[in-house]
């Protein structure tokens, strides 16, 4: 097969990852057409999918065993097409989650498999290069789903699900090119696989889970800023959105070079860059303000989680790598479903509404842990700055 095709298509399966984000630019007018729901249950349309991620990923493993690659993308394709389109045809709030809930059924399994399929596919420098495209792809991605998602919802928020039949000409692409890759046995006798993580992996997972339940407050509250406060509308926040994704690819495609300056204070630096970019967006009173902030956001996300996955796969032992990697998934959904329920408790606890206090809240606790980070590294040397 040709190689070219062959890393196209294995690359497309990457930007259907950001999907979920395509219902953020219509939160504020989904929540205006259910006054009686509130603001936090109609968050959820962005989190439930990755909480059901999480679930999907965690069986993902058992199924790979027991289905060939193609039979478990088409499964997946089913769960995103069924869930992404069909809340275009609801009015129940219920029915919509469920449906959501589906769709991240779908992102669970997609996840890792575009993961694996770099690794079926690809040895060496050629699959490292591949690793790379793959973080522009998934950011592409978020450009096209978040974009969509923001101009069809202009005339009425049904509209927004019809972002999801993208995923047909995705689907129809892999379908009729994808190959079956040749897998090997994995060897079942390695006493060393049961290797116990060491501390500093633990510390990295829970930074993992605090940074993406701080940046989904992003994802859940900037429409409700930009609608909210008249600074544009549900289009403007679909910009904001693909401003922020604008922004990680362009930290996606720097990223080496950024870690191979940095090094070891490449993560506290990828926290504080996604702090200052919260801040400027929630001290913004002017919509190009605010689109500065969301790309500066981008950047420092697309620094801060390739760097963790790298740092793991550094500071876990070689048998447990793929474990701390799956964990660091999970942990991430985990995050951004707890999101939510989180901000709703500060903001509840200082009389303060959804929109820009959040991301206030976000921005001070990515500048506080960065600090830490960088504190912590300067005392503690991370064994990530042997990277090169």
């Amino acid at each position: 097969m040709n190689r070219i095709l062959l890393k196209a298509v294995v690359l497309s399966v990457s930007l259907l990852l950001l999907a979920a984000t395509a219902v953020s630019p219509a939160l504020a007018n989904i929540s205006a057409a259910f006054p009686g729901i509130s603001a936090q249950t109609i968050m959820l349309l962005v989190a439930l999918p990755s909480m059901t991620m999480v679930l999907a990923s965690l069986v993902f493993g058992r199924l790979s065993e027991v289905m060939s690659r193609r039979a478990v993308f088409n499964l997946a394709m089913v769960f995103f097409l069924i869930g992404g389109i069909s809340p275009y045809f609801m009015n129940d709030i219920t029915w919509i989650l469920a449906m959501r809930a589906i769709l991240g059924l779908s992102l669970g399994l997609i996840f890792p498999l575009s993961l694996v399929l770099i690794s079926d596919f690809f040895a060496g420098n050629e699959r490292a290069t591949i690793m790379g495209l793959q973080s522009v792809c998934v950011n592409l991605g978020g450009i096209i789903f978040s974009l969509l998602g923001g101009v069809l919802c202009v005339t009425d928020w049904h509209n927004t699900f019809l972002a999801y039949t993208v995923g047909v000409v995705i689907f129809l692409f892999v379908y009729c090119y994808l190959p079956e890759p040749v897998r090997e046995q994995a060897d079942q006798d390695n006493p060393a696989a049961k290797a116990p993580l060491p501390g500093s992996v633990y510390v990295m997972e829970g930074a993992v889970f605090l940074y993406n339940m701080l940046i989904f407050a992003f994802f859940t509250n900037v429409a409700i800023q930009v609608v909210g406060e008249k600074l544009g509308n549900a289009a403007s926040a679909g910009v904001a959105l693909t401003v922020f994704t604008g922004g990680g690819l362009v930290g996606g495609l720097i990223f080496g070079k950024i870690m191979q300056s940095l090094k070891n204070i490449t993560i506290p630096a990828g926290w504080l860059i996604t702090g200052a970019g919260m801040a400027l967006i929630a001290s913004a009173h002017d919509f190009t303000l605010l689109l500065a902030g969301c790309f500066i956001g981008g950047i420092g996300f697309s620094t801060t989680c390739p760097a963790f996955f790298v740092s793991l796969s550094v500071l876990a032992p070689p048998s447990r790598v793929a474990f701390s990697l799956a964990l660091a998934s999970a942990l991430s959904g985990i995050g951004q479903f707890a999101a939510p329920f989180v901000f709703e408790a500060i903001s509840g606890q200082f009389g303060q509404a959804p929109g820009r206090f959040p991301l206030l809240v976000s921005a001070v606790g990515f500048v506080a842990i960065g600090l830490l980070l960088l504190l912590q590294n300067s005392v503690q040397p991370s064994k990530s700055a042997t990277i090169n």
